[in-house]
């Protein structure tokens, strides 16, 4: 009996039983020929071994996680023109090795990932994607949590998808065809098509007219992935010293892996843009190539211990450039400046494509729009802060809309729930109080459901749990919008939030202060909880140095107003906090302490009342009229 570490590959044929009953001897015979054909040369060939067969799958085993993952792969490549449909997970755990079988939990766990995968997809566990290269992070995308039948405790589970499949080529048409099976007429209608197009038969071409329109439709129906591809190219060294090639090198898989992390964006993979290194070719025809909306190039150049990065984000389409910038740094810390200027570039450039993305939406008419668009189109309506009914009101409308399109469309629940908690808190329509508030927990819940790795379901959770005055769940679903996204400057933001609430100033300062840095577009928002955290930790200078930077961009923001006249009080301006509240209330009628004690801004904590003491000072009203 040998005990070792080993990566497991279980494969399944989907809906065998079935098939078999339909037309037994057709189906087993090609069972048959896929195993000998397809699934065993594969896995030898990745130096593994199939220790078990069965009527409709098998199990193999890999000296390593990247042959495995390899192998499963090129196997379900294999199956793109197969008649049969398989499924396949992955695992690495530790197994027993005896008279030739492989037996234990690893064997177990990779059964349970290949029974709960999708049909042509592959499954794997959280333990492969820790021990893969990381030049492999694009291709793996978090599913969250499942519960295994035999196992006490879930296991994180991740799909995998081909390196190619962002690019072009036949899984990429596959995709927006809408699956395999209608692959092969989809391509003999085109080329029925193309040779239509070309006779001179005028009823002919009328007709290959209205059926390509057809088509067009078709295909513009079944597309459901609209997130933006980013395609980043191997950054240049120069150093004048090849030695340096692996810090530039690095820097590039790092901006990889964390664009990859962002559910907005789709990332093609390191392999597909590395080899196109040293080719000179203009930007747009590199798009084109590689299937991607927006390009990022740059360059790194190292000279004594001073390092310099350049860092440029290109909109594929117009071959302009979004936004570029320098960073200068000291060499004390290789590993530390190339995470530092890796969250920087990378928060930046999401920042963009967010902002870009949204205008672009908000131009398109609307019906051409998809559940995608209306989620661009809603957040560009109304964004965090504003006080108007009719933004709020049309920005749930397209939220609904894409909802009744895409019931399981996590981000734009989570938006939706965003919509009722600003609601709530800023009373803006006037018509929701308790039922708003639990409308929109129950959406924020549905959201972290259905996509358990969502930082902006975790975000909107957070908010809805801190009105409703659960502020150790609120900082608890803050935590966790922030592990899932580090560098995420509207987690980081709202962490800030719910730790002023929770009375951990200094470290709601730290979050604050990170975040803004992160984002170069940041709204208004941004700074009453940066100037917020500051008077809250008893900062008051740094304090009305960010309000005043907030009222000079937004001279009517009332949380600004508000946070100000009450540090102008602690620092004994009493004229300048009562001009301060009047102009508040000029600005908001309908603001009142009675209003602030139910929102509870500081949480229960002795801030909240020396905080409400020092709007009493300012002059603010008890109740509104």
């Amino acid at each position: 009996m040998d005990r070792r570490l080993s990566a497991i590959m279980a494969g399944d044929v989907v809906g065998y039983t079935r098939l078999m009953a339909e037309r037994e001897s057709a189906v087993h015979n090609q069972m048959r020929s896929a195993l000998s054909e397809i699934i065993a040369p594969t896995v030898e060939s990745y130096r593994g071994r199939m220790f078990k067969t069965t009527g409709d799958g098998f199990l193999a085993a890999f000296p390593s996680v990247n042959d495995a993952l390899d192998a499963a792969i090129a196997i379900q490549k294999g199956f793109a023109d197969q008649p049969l449909e398989l499924r396949l997970g992955v695992n690495l755990g530790d197994v027993i090795e005896e008279n030739d079988d492989v037996f234990g939990d690893g064997v177990n766990v990779a059964s349970r990932l290949e029974s709960m995968a999708h049909p042509g997809s592959i499954f794997v566990s959280e333990a492969v994607v820790k021990s893969a290269d990381r030049s492999r992070a694009s291709q793996f995308r978090a599913l969250g949590k499942r519960h295994f039948k035999g196992l006490a405790e879930p296991l994180v589970v991740y799909s995998v998808r081909p390196e190619d499949e962002a690019g072009s080529g036949s899984f990429a048409l596959q995709r927006i065809l809408g699956g395999r099976r209608s692959l092969p007429f989809a391509l003999a209608a085109i080329l029925m098509l193309l040779a239509v197009s070309f006779a001179q038969v005028p009823v002919l071409r009328a007709t290959a007219g209205q059926a390509m329109s057809g088509l067009t439709q078709l295909m513009k129906g079944q597309s459901h992935n609209a997130r933006p591809t980013i395609a980043v190219l191997p950054f240049d060294n120069l150093s004048g010293d090849s030695g340096q090639d692996y810090f530039a090198e690095g820097l590039t898989e790092d901006i990889i892996s964390n664009l990859a992390i962002n559910p907005d964006l789709q990332v093609i993979a390191r392999n597909s843009t590395f080899a196109l290194r040293g080719k000179a070719q203009d930007v747009r025809a590199i798009a084109t190539r590689l299937g991607a909306n927006y390009v990022v190039e740059g360059s790194a150049r190292q000279s004594g211990d001073q390092l310099r990065v350049v860092a440029q984000l290109i909109d594929a389409k117009s071959g302009s450039h979004l936004w570029s910038r320098t960073y200068d740094r000291r060499m004390e810390d290789i590993f530390a400046v190339q995470s530092e200027l890796t969250s920087e570039i990378v928060a930046h450039m999401v920042s963009f494509v967010r902002d870009t993305e949204v205008q672009e939406a908000a131009a398109r008419p609307p019906e051409n729009l998809r559940a995608y668009d209306m989620l661009l189109r809603a957040r560009a309506s109304f964004k965090h802060g504003p006080k108007d009914t009719e933004t709020l009101r049309t920005s749930r409308i397209l939220l609904q809309r894409a909802l009744e399109i895409d019931p399981g469309y996590a981000a734009a629940r989570a938006e939706l729930a965003m919509t009722y908690f600003i609601d709530v808190a800023h009373s803006i329509s006037g018509s929701t109080g308790e039922a708003g508030l639990d409308i929109g927990l129950s959406e924020a819940r549905q959201a972290v459901r259905l996509e358990p790795n969502l930082g902006s379901g975790y975000q909107a959770l957070s908010f809805g749990l801190a009105i409703a005055g659960e502020f150790g769940l609120a900082i608890q679903a803050a935590t966790r919008a922030v592990e899932l996204n580090p560098n995420d400057p509207d987690s980081l933001m709202t962490l800030a939030k719910a730790q002023v609430r929770f009375s951990a100033y200094e470290e709601a300062v730290r979050n604050a202060e990170r975040a803004r840095q992160l984002h170069p577009l940041a709204p208004d928002y941004y700074m009453y909880v940066h100037g917020q955290a500051l008077y809250a930790a008893g900062r008051l200078d740094e304090a009305d140095t960010v309000l005043q930077e907030c009222l000079m961009r937004a001279p009517n923001e009332v949380d600004c107003l508000l946070i100000r006249a009450a540090a102008q009080i602690a620092r004994g301006s009493m004229d300048a906090a009562r001009s301060t509240m009047t102009r508040l209330t000029e600005v908001s009628p309908d603001f009142s302490l009675a209003a602030e004690r139910a929102y509870r801004r500081f949480g229960e904590s002795p801030l909240m009342r020396q905080f409400l003491v020092q709007l009493v000072s300012a002059g603010a009203p008890e109740a509104t009229g």
